[in-house]
């Protein structure tokens, strides 16, 4: 008797660690050294920090001939190295990738890991990509890929999955969405609407380009798009909403009011919307060195164009499945997704306590000023006191003399 053991292939499951609350990395080797990579779907190249980025781990190919000089950028920021094709592992599997060792690094300094890996549509169209080399060696079934990001930091509990998607890591059943001629995971919607309590309001009434964006952190909108939301906001939820300035990133702040915020809603199609509720789109409330209480909101203007990218802060909520065979994408709500009806808040209240601190020691100080000026004080009414004490004894006097030399004198003759 034979007995015929037939290995179903499947999928191809990496855990991902969520590095600054923003970024996810995934682990691959080169040069028997390990690398932490952003996994970026909105970049086409594979990228490492090399030998002139000042960092303690750096990429260097051995051995590797060249392929072509590099300058590639960004929204986040640009980059410039040499590329090479360098034998990579992978989940203990081994196959070629294209990686670019940087010489030049602009704006990504910041980023605690060694680098990027691009899972963008034009670089999963290329002929040697990282999914088609696990297809060729049958270790996916289909050349698709989804991503479920878990909250937490510094975990390693987030998933990208190669191969067709799981169903245990949704709710309900994934929507399916075509994708537009572009090299960007990038979809038609049909509007955007800021719903309140008494009314909805349209961010935008026709029809809205939405990319999804695993590389950005926030929720990218026009400039026309950002004034407007803060005029919505201010005008008709009476947040006292303003743009800041911050790394050359304009961001909008808000007055802290549980109760005003509106939720946003993403409509894919008649049949389709996507929810943000505030605690989504909120990323914390503070407070500053007035103490007032303030709330930065995930939205970020970009110029020169009028796209809604939805990065970190809504592929958290919504589990994403990417599928590069059929151009589409499928979207439901993540299992992971947990948020509450509650704000999250800053960790960091350095500038509650700075202003604390600052009041206290005015307070001190009041208090230090008002002593001095009490003892100044009473120091001079009794100096004034001793004086007039002196002077009236002196005029006693002069009115006893007086009266001794009166009395004194001979009388007038007659």
């Amino acid at each position: 008797m034979i007995i015929l053991i037939i290995s179903i292939v499947t999928c191809l499951q990496i855990n991902m660690t969520n590095l600054q609350d923003n970024y996810y990395s995934l682990p691959i080797q080169a040069n028997n050294i390990t690398y932490n990579l952003v996994v970026d779907t909105g970049i086409a190249e594979t990228w490492i920090f090399g030998k002139n980025s000042n960092r303690k781990k750096y990429y260097e190919c051995q051995k590797c001939i060249p392929k072509n000089i590099e300058i590639q950028e960004y929204a986040q920021g640009k980059i410039s190295g040499v590329e090479y094709n360098q034998k990579i592992k992978i989940m203990n599997q081994s196959l070629y990738l294209n990686i670019i060792e940087t010489t030049k690094v602009e704006h990504f300094k910041l980023i605690i890991a060694d680098g990027a890996i691009g899972f963008s549509k034009l670089q999963l169209s290329k002929e040697k990509n990282l999914l088609k080399n696990l297809y060729d060696l049958k270790v996916i079934d289909e050349i698709q890929f989804g991503l479920l990001l878990n909250e937490q930091n510094c975990q390693s509990t987030s998933i990208l999955i190669l191969g067709k998607p799981i169903k245990n890591y949704y709710i309900n059943e994934l929507y399916y969405v075509k994708t537009l001629d572009s090299s960007l995971w990038m979809i038609q919607g049909k509007s955007v609407e800021i719903v309140g309590k008494n009314n909805k309001l349209e961010l935008e009434s026709s029809s809205q380009i939405i990319v999804f964006d695993s590389g950005l952190s926030k929720i990218l909108i026009s400039k026309y798009k950002f004034n407007k939301l803060i005029d919505i906001l201010n005008e008709n939820y009476n947040l006292n909403c303003y743009q800041e300035t911050s790394y050359q990133i304009n961001q909008i702040i808000c007055s802290y009011n549980e109760q005003q915020y509106p939720e946003v809603n993403i409509n894919i199609d008649t049949n389709f919307s996507l929810t943000l509720l505030p605690q989504d789109y909120i990323e914390y409330c503070y407070y500053n060195y007035f103490l007032q209480h303030k709330c930065l909101l995930n939205f970020q203007q970009i110029d020169h164009t009028d796209v809604l990218v939805l990065g970190i802060v809504f592929l958290q909520k919504y589990y994403i499945h990417y599928d590069i065979t059929k151009l589409q994408i499928g979207i439901a709500q993540s299992i992971y997704y947990q948020r509450h009806n509650q704000f999250k808040y800053n960790s960091n209240n350095s500038m509650l306590y700075f202003s604390l601190i600052l009041v206290l020691a005015l307070l001190i100080a009041i208090y230090i000023l008002l002593r001095m000026l009490l003892k100044k004080s009473i120091h001079l009414y009794l100096s004034v006191l001793e004086k007039s004490s002196s002077r009236s004894q002196e005029q006693e006097m002069e009115a006893i003399t007086l009266k001794t030399q009166s009395n004194n004198q001979p009388p007038l003759s007659s």
